[in-house]
This record gives C-alpha cells, structure tokens and sequence, in this order.
C-alpha cells in the first residue's frame, strides 16, 4: 500500500506575553505621560496679572519611565511613603518604592539622616536585611527602591496572632541578631529596631528595614542624638544621656522579643518618661499572667538585656551566644496565620501617626 501523505498541521504558537502582563505593559506606558499642573504664577507685568499654568510629571511617571508600575500604597506619612510596584526591564516581578517629598521634609532630616540612609543602605547585603536596589531623584522627589517583603510588617503579624511561640520568636531573634551582628562588625547600628522596620518574606523570614537614624563609626564615642522610638529607647535615651547606639540596639532588641512572647508591650508609656523609667529600673512583669507561660530561660535573657546600666548590657555576641536563642533556632512549621484577618487579636497596637511610614521620632522632650 501506499503511504498515505498526511497533510501538516499548523501547531498553536503560545503567546510569549501573557494578556495580563500586555494590559500591564500598556498601563505603563500611559504612565509615563502623566503629570500634574504646578501652581500657578501670577504675572506681574501687566495689570490683567494671568496666570501661567505649567505641568510636570507626577512620581507615578518618572517611576513608569525608570520601568516601575506604581499599584497601592504600603505605608504613607507627611513628608514620605511606601508604594508597592511591579517592575518591567528588572530582574524582579515586585518591589517597594519609598519616595520622600524634599519639599515637606524637614531640613535636618534632608542634611543629616537622608544623606546616611543613601549613603550606607544600599551598602548592606545581608539576608535579614531589606537590599536597596536603586536610588535616584528629581527635583522634588528621592525615591529607593526596595526589596518587596510579601507578607508585612511583624506588628501586623502579632496583631493577628497575639503572642507566639517561643520556637518562632527564637528564630526571629536569631535572625534579628545576626543582621545587627552583621551591622555593628561594619560598624554601624540601626537605632529603630522596632516590629515595624522588621518585615517578612514569603516564608516569613524577617527582614529588617528603613535605616533613617542608621549611624556609622559607633566605636569612636557616644551618641548625643536622641532618636528613634519611645517605646523602644532605652534608659539612657530617655533620660537625655549620651549613650552607646549598640547597647540601644540591644534594648530595643529586648522590646521585641517580650512583645514576642507575650503579645504586649513592656513598658506603660502614657505614665512620661519618669514613668517609664521606674518601670525600666523595676522590672517587674507580670509572667504568670500571660496566656503562653514563658520560660525561664527567655525570661532570664529578656532581663539580661534589659539592664538599666548599659555597661551591664550584654552585646550582640552575648545575645546569640545566650542557651534560649540556642535552643530556639528551628524553623518554626505552623504557628503562621493563614489568611489576613481584620481587626487584632493581640494587644499591641500601632499608634496612629503623621510621621514617616517608620516614623522619626525625637525621644528628648524631658
């Protein structure tokens, strides 16, 4: 028999560019022709006095002309805020873009914090450290554009959650303390260690973040700028003290780790600075109160580094080098919550504010 010659057929080719990233890439480039009218000046030549109007482009397209799709804000404050965006031409799907509006930020901030957060952050890699991926500026605006954390900030996390487990809040500190062992061996200390400058990435590893107060040369003498926030600062902060910025970063380490495994925070801030500070010289928590027991031994770290004299203070070494992070360093399987819940279970709250998404807070109003 003759073979029969079967006619070739023509095969689907698939569409390289899914539809929904075409629709994207379409969005992006009507973003780049948008602006936004600049006030009006008044001539003063004639007596009609006409206004000139003129036009520049918004930060959604200078963002769109760089490859970057702006979506939904993540964190807004008066002189900053937060974007979340999807990025073409990248090697990245995701990312967050803080953009600080020069205009409305204050000239110390501009002249002295600015320039060392552009400085040192996006020196830092470190897998516990948000990467800053790029920096540029126009006449108006700074925009950083940064690692995107998927899910949120950690006083987001305790807030739905409450207390956790001291298996998880073991592997957070760990974490934690070797980002900020990897910043005091470069000689520099954060200084806002806080729940919301630690974020969290798609398996929930913490990554730390926002380096507006960060300091260089910590070894040469002691700090006199009182910076940071209240709730976290420690004693000798409080009391307008010049003070060692590593033993603060351990103090504020110590914040974390009770809020951590108790759902609350240590100290009553609406009792004023004198309040507090009787509160941080006593130390007396209520332990056996708490819904989750917690042990001795992280009680006994807790209260190590939470001691008045900073001097007593152990360092970061101390800190890892402690039997409860030891013990507690195992990823933990299933304490995670599985979906965004509204409202908050927990007991820590988050103070509403007009400052920056991580707020830069002066702690010397004795």
């Amino acid at each position: 028999m003759l073979a029969i010659k079967r006619q070739k057929l023509e095969m689907p080719v698939d569409d390289p560019i899914p539809a929904r990233k075409r629709s994207l890439q379409a969005e992006l480039e009507l973003m780049k022709g948008e602006v936004e009218t600049v006030e009006p000046r008044r001539s003063s030549s004639s007596s009609s006095k006409i206004e000139t109007v003129s036009y520049r482009p918004t930060f959604r397209a200078v963002l769109a002309k760089k490859g970057y799709l702006v979506r939904q804000t993540l964190g807004s404050g008066s002189y900053s805020k937060v974007k979340f965006a999807r990025c073409f031409d990248h090697d990245r799907e995701k990312v967050a873009v803080k953009i600080v509006d020069k205009g409305k930020a204050p000239k110390d901030f501009q002249q002295r914090f600015l320039p060392r957060e552009v400085a040192i952050w996006p020196r830092l890699k470190h897998p516990h450290i948000v990467q800053n991926l790029e920096i540029f500026e126009d006449n108006r605006r700074l925009y950083m554009i940064l690692e995107y954390a998927e899910n949120g900030d950690v006083l987001r996390f305790i807030q739905r959650t409450g207390a956790v487990s001291e298996n998880r809040a073991g592997y957070w500190i760990r974490q934690i303390g070797d980002a900020v062992r990897y910043l005091h061996e470069m000689n520099i200390t954060h200084r806002d260690l806080k729940l919301e400058n630690l974020l969290l990435d798609m398996e929930n590893n913490i990554k730390i973040c926002d380096f507006g107060f960060v300091k260089e040369e910590t070894s040469q003498e002691l700090s006199r700028t009182y910076c940071g926030s209240k709730s976290y600062a420690a004693p000798e902060i409080l009391k307008g003290q010049p003070y060692d910025t590593r033993k603060a970063d351990i103090w504020a380490i110590s914040v974390i780790l009770y809020i951590l495994v108790t759902g609350k925070m240590p100290f009553d801030e609406s009792k004023g600075n004198r309040g507090v500070l009787e509160e941080q010289r006593n130390l007396n928590f209520p332990w056996k109160k708490f819904k989750k027991p917690v042990s001795e031994d992280c009680q006994g770290l807790i209260l190590w580094m939470f001691r008045y004299d900073y001097t007593d203070r152990p360092d970061i070494y101390g800190l890892l080098g402690h039997q409860w992070p030891a013990e507690n360093c195992s990823a933990p399987q299933s304490d995670c919550p599985k979906r965004e819940i509204a409202g908050s279970t927990g007991h820590v709250t988050r103070k509403s504010s007009k400052s920056n998404p991580s707020p830069m807070q002066s702690v010397d109003d004795q």
